[in-house]
């Protein structure tokens, strides 16, 4: 086995453990991991393993009708096994989140083009691109740009005007609506699941946007929000509060 072919057996051993502690274990959900399981699975050219993951979220969606992000995983992760565009794409209507319908159109695009029908897949990969864009996910942006290019299509990368450092103004896109659903009192999880995120990832914004708003709890954090929701869009949220 070469060392990428092990990395990728790695990668999916890794993801499996995390499914199972997070998805199917009984704790918080995270319905996103089984995206990235299949992908890893299938990355590695285990298409039995992938399929039994999409089965089981499947039938976890089924038990959980009420959930409709996972309903919309359950249809991604068959989506991708049967490597159905059409299916991705409606997958991708389903998604209460942006991040999850950037995901499958991605998904989507890449089906597309692996048939050979280059304008659906540019299609797809250009609304994934610009989800991508709205959310600040420039990882994304770069690796959906790179796949047009592949493509034949060339997306000029506009840079943009320099973010400042601190203050409202410096915060992401999803870094505001980080902020919205906490001032509104919701856990990390509860934000996490608004917005098809990890809570260790909406963990992760959280300490970036305490550092760039000035703020040390979730209090402070939604005395900002209300002051900005009070002075309209000129107000100065980043002001230190303590």
């Amino acid at each position: 086995m070469s060392y990428s072919e092990l990395d990728l057996h790695c990668y999916v051993r890794d993801l499996e453990e995390h499914l199972k502690l997070t998805l199917f274990g009984g704790g918080a959900s995270h319905p996103e991991a089984a995206v990235l399981l299949v992908r890893g699975a299938l990355a590695a050219g285990d298409g039995s393993k992938a399929a039994e993951l999409a089965s089981a979220t499947e039938q976890l969606a089924a038990i959980k009708p009420g959930d409709p992000g996972l309903t919309a995983v359950a249809a991604h992760v068959r989506g991708l096994v049967d490597r159905n565009p059409a299916a991705l794409h409606h997958a991708a209507s389903m998604y209460p989140a942006p991040a999850g319908r950037a995901w499958a159109l991605e998904d989507a695009g890449a089906a597309w083009a692996e048939r050979g029908r280059q304008d659906d897949a540019v299609a797809r990969l250009r609304q994934a691109h610009a989800l991508y864009e709205q959310l600040g996910d420039a990882a994304s942006t770069a690796r959906v740009r790179s796949r047009l290019r592949a493509a034949g299509i060339r997306i000029r990368h506009w840079t943009q005007p320099a973010r400042p450092a601190f203050g409202w103004d410096s915060l992401t896109d999803s870094e505001r609506q980080i902020v919205d659903l906490v001032a509104q009192g919701l856990s990390n999880q509860e934000a996490a699941s608004q917005m098809f995120l990890s809570r260790h990832t909406v963990s992760f914004h959280l300490r970036s946007i305490f550092r760039k708003l000035d703020v040390s709890s979730r209090v402070q954090l939604a005395r900002v929000a209300a002051d900005r929701h009070w002075t309209g869009a000129g107000g100065q949220a980043g002001t230190t509060i303590r």
